[in-house]
């Protein structure tokens, strides 16, 4: 059973029904579907190379490319060709959630949830703060193992240690990135649903109709912008961790340059990772 009656807005994802203890949310429907389409996109782009590539395949090396100069531009060839791959599924992910929810019928077709009331069939994975979350952890997990890799155990101690009496303040800093980027993702799409349902109401007449346009624009932008942001600072993340507090005056560990003969043709030190 479905209805077109409009949702009240909730903070938390809906759940549709329950597979034992786990209960599946609106959001998780949604994940499945965004998955679902970019793999059928890359596998079609990337599956049969042809010498005169078609569409689907210009596409696929076009989006490939471009994010691969971005990473090597921040992190060096070495380090971006190693962590390519979390940031390009970041962004990949994040925005094409954020552009696909913005399709009609999400967050406007709803069913009878696991409580009898009526709930979205369909939620944007960044309004659901445990989708975010989980990205988020996900990233600072590879951050602190970035650096770790990077200097051993005992430089990573040296790191968040120097000086001593700040020590406290790295760590609630290396924390603090986790609620960073899980609640600006959450919050700013989140936000951007519930203004669209509202002017959507306000202006549903047939003269003011056009005006919903310019705000679907406005989240077509602003799900751009958010995809960039978790994605480089993510990328920033590794890129510091990985260089130190060397990085910051261009001056690479000794231990690395002896590695390489003092030859380093990596732009920058976030290329000492090995």
């Amino acid at each position: 059973m479905t209805s077109t009656e409009a949702p009240h807005p909730s903070i938390k994802a809906e759940a549709l029904f329950q597979l034992g203890p786990i209960h599946f949310t609106n959001s998780m429907l949604m994940t499945l579907i965004v998955m679902a389409i970019i793999l059928i996109i890359f596998i079609r782009g990337a599956g049969k190379k042809d010498l005169v590539p078609g569409r689907w395949q210009s596409f696929v090396e076009w989006a490939i490319e471009g994010i691969m100069g971005l990473v090597e531009g921040t992190a060096g060839k070495r380090v971006g060709r190693v962590i390519y791959p979390l940031i390009a599924t970041l962004l990949i992910f994040i925005l094409s959630a954020n552009w696909l929810s913005l399709v009609p019928g999400v967050g406007s077709i709803l069913i009878k949830g696991t409580e009898g009331e009526y709930v979205p069939l369909l939620r944007a994975p960044g309004a659901d703060l445990n989708t975010t979350l989980a990205m988020a952890l996900i990233s600072v997990f590879v951050v602190q193992a970035a650096a770790i890799i990077a200097h051993g155990v005992g430089g990573y101690i040296r790191e968040l240690s120097t000086p001593l009496f700040l020590t406290p303040v790295h760590i609630v800093s290396e924390f603090s990135r986790i609620l960073s980027l899980a609640c600006r993702l959450f919050g700013n799409i989140f936000g951007g649903e519930v203004l669209l349902a509202v002017m959507y109401f306000l202006l549903s007449s047939v003269f003011l109709g056009f005006l919903n346009f310019i705000f679907i624009g406005l989240e077509v932008f602003f799900g751009l912008i958010q995809a960039l942001l978790f994605s480089i600072l993510t990328l920033n993340y590794i890129a510091a961790a990985v260089g130190g507090h060397g990085d910051e005056h261009g001056v690479e560990p000794r231990a690395a340059a002896h590695e390489r003969g003092g030859h380093d043709e990596v732009p920058g030190t976030a290329g000492q990772l090995a």
